[in-house]
């Protein structure tokens, strides 16, 4: 998803209950409700976790959460290990092993117009 909201709870519903008292009203148990903005963020990027803008808050969130399983090269993996201190603006990406030569683009060829047609003269 694009977008997240944040949860703003709405007057007499469960939910209300439980975001301010930490209390499942059902069950009687504690739920966690995530309060600091920090937190919020973290959750956030989660979620979005392919933005490459949210890497550090995805890094922090799963290392925080000891889920650094999920950090690797494997498919089940969210996001990519960092790279070492020198590299850190990189972190996340995928290294290109193309040389200079290669990175240049070859130029475009210009387009050639096709089906036109003649006009047919009046007699």
């Amino acid at each position: 998803p694009e977008q997240v909201q944040d949860f703003y709870p709405t007057p007499s519903t469960v939910s209300t209950v439980m975001y301010y008292t930490g209390i499942d009203p059902v069950s009687k148990r504690k739920v966690y409700v995530c309060r600091n903005p920090h937190e919020k963020a973290m959750q956030r990027a989660l979620i979005q976790y392919r933005n490459p803008n949210n890497y550090e808050l995805v890094y922090e969130a799963l290392t925080k959460a000891g889920r650094e399983d999920l950090i690797g090269f494997e498919k089940k993996c969210l996001i990519r290990p960092r790279y070492g201190g020198k590299n850190k603006e990189r972190a996340g990406r995928a290294v290109s092993k193309k040389t200079g030569a290669e990175k240049q683009k070859p130029a475009k060829k210009k387009k050639t117009i096709r089906n036109v047609h003649k006009k047919k003269k009046e007699a």
